[in-house]
């Protein structure tokens, strides 16, 4: 464990800028799934169902935009692509508490639709500002960074909402949003290595990796494995630019499609969605596995606390036991960041999962806190692995898109996971909420396991064969 690398990243004013912003500009996006619940369920007198609808319609919108705003980024750049969410989350957000249901479902859609991508810029300026056993720890601190703002944000919006005015709560999210979306503008966080500019690195006083010694250590930690047969390689590398793989029983000038007889077919659709997903490697659609797994994980695990100390007549010491949960996790970053070297992120999202079953185990507030550091302890490890691989894999150019899928997966996690967890506690108790969340983590995981063990036995197969690449 070396927690002197929390010092000397910190020492870098790059990367103190870079997160002291993603802090900022991430309020508004945590403060406003309570105020929007609030809004419905007690200001309009609409109830929880139909303040779940609202939300899930942000959620949606979430999940639709993330990946667009992040193709945005790396098409035109951070300053064009926030134009469209400086433009019109004030307005959405202000108009949002004055109209009729229907219409505010609408209006939270696009609300979400035009969120600020601010995970993602954060994610993928951390991959150009550092790598190597930096990059670990700076994840690592931004998934803290990240717990902290969640558990403190819902809580300012609830005492904004109940205090105060729900409308009013809305309004300021939405203004606060457009400030955050200036000051990410004016700050214009660089998002590729040719983008560094006056982001000069300052000397470090420990030895770093090189950047071929990352990208090695990028593949050889990869989820999937590369086939003993095939060599990997790079030129002209960049920040976490993938590897040119060749087959060592070919001709180099044998590989690739350049190579294959017959006609060239005029590109399709087929075609256009490989050359658009031309990123989402094996390795990539694990990450996104893991992405979706915390997701449900995290919100099947919450909806369960709450509905057990209900049960038991404690539902309002829910936020003893979730301030647990949350403070292990913050430990479990800031351990995993001391760390300094790359753990999978699907070992550790099945330690984070059966870290939750215990909880089915244990009746009572201080029972369930206590065993909750269990699953929290992974939580933030499980995602800072995740983010920290899905930059090594995928290249600048394409980087905020993944990242923006990346979030997006989580998202649909999240939305999932709740409303089926729900299902399974009012179907059969608290408790198979948390086997239910436990145990889709781990299906996930075994899919993703089997994925990569058929590869591997695919390929050995192909070299026992004479003749066959």
């Amino acid at each position: 464990m070396n927690f002197a690398a929390y010092g000397q990243l910190l020492r870098d004013t790059r990367i103190r800028r870079v997160l002291g912003v993603g802090f900022i500009a991430r309020f508004p996006n945590a403060a406003t799934g309570i105020i929007l619940t609030l809004h419905v369920a007690v200001t309009l007198g609409q109830g929880y169902g139909a303040a779940g609808l609202a939300v899930a319609a942000m959620t949606l919108g979430m999940a639709v935009g993330s990946p667009w705003r992040g193709r945005l980024v790396d098409r035109l750049g951070l300053r064009r692509a926030l134009i469209p969410s400086v433009v019109s989350l004030g307005i959405v957000w202000t108009a949002v508490p004055f109209l009729d249901f229907p219409w505010l479902l609408i209006g939270a859609f696009l609300g979400g639709l035009f969120s600020l991508p601010v995970f993602s810029v954060v994610r993928q300026s951390i991959g150009v500002l550092t790598h190597g056993p930096r990059r670990e720890t700076a994840f690592a601190l931004d998934s803290i960074i990240t717990e902290t703002i969640f558990m403190i944000g819902p809580a300012l919006g609830a005492v904004v909402a109940t205090s105060w005015s729900s409308a009013w709560g809305l309004a300021i999210v939405g203004w606060s949003a457009v400030a955050a979306g200036a000051y990410l503008m004016w700050f214009n966080p660089p998002t590729r290595s040719s983008q560094l500019g006056t982001f000069l690195a300052r000397p470090g006083t420990e030895r770093e990796y090189s950047a071929e010694e990352d990208l090695q250590r990028a593949v050889d930690g990869a989820v999937h494995g590369a086939p003993a047969h095939l060599d990997l390689t790079a030129s002209e590398l960049t920040t976490g630019a993938l590897p040119v793989i060749r087959d060592q029983g070919r001709p180099a000038h044998d590989a690739g499609p350049a190579a294959s007889p017959g006609p060239v077919a005029s590109p399709g659709l087929i075609a256009r969605v490989r050359a658009n997903f031309g990123w989402l490697t094996g390795t990539a659609l694990a990450v996104l596995a893991v992405s979706l797994g915390s997701g449900m994980l995290m919100s099947g695990t919450e909806v369960a606390i709450v509905a057990e100390l209900e049960q038991s007549g404690a539902a309002g010491q829910a936020g003893v036991v979730i301030a647990f949960w949350c403070g292990a996790s913050a430990v479990g970053g800031i351990l995993y960041g001391a760390l300094g070297r790359r753990v999978s992120p699907l070992l550790l999202l099945a330690l984070f999962a059966l870290g939750t079953l215990p909880m089915a185990l244990v009746d009572g507030v201080w029972a369930l806190a206590v065993v909750s550091i269990i699953s929290g302890l992974f939580t933030a490890p499980t995602l800072a692995a995740a983010s920290a691989l899905m930059s090594h894999v995928v290249t600048e150019d394409r980087r905020g898109e993944a990242m923006g899928y990346y979030g997006s997966a989580m998202t649909a996690g999240a939305a999932m996971g709740a409303p089926v967890a729900g299902a399974f506690i009012d179907g059969i108790s608290p408790e198979a909420g948390y086997l239910f969340a436990g145990l889709i983590a781990l299906v996930l995981v075994g899919v993703a396991v089997l994925a990569r063990t058929v590869r591997r036995s695919a390929a050995r197969r192909r070299r026992a064969v004479p003749g066959v690449p």
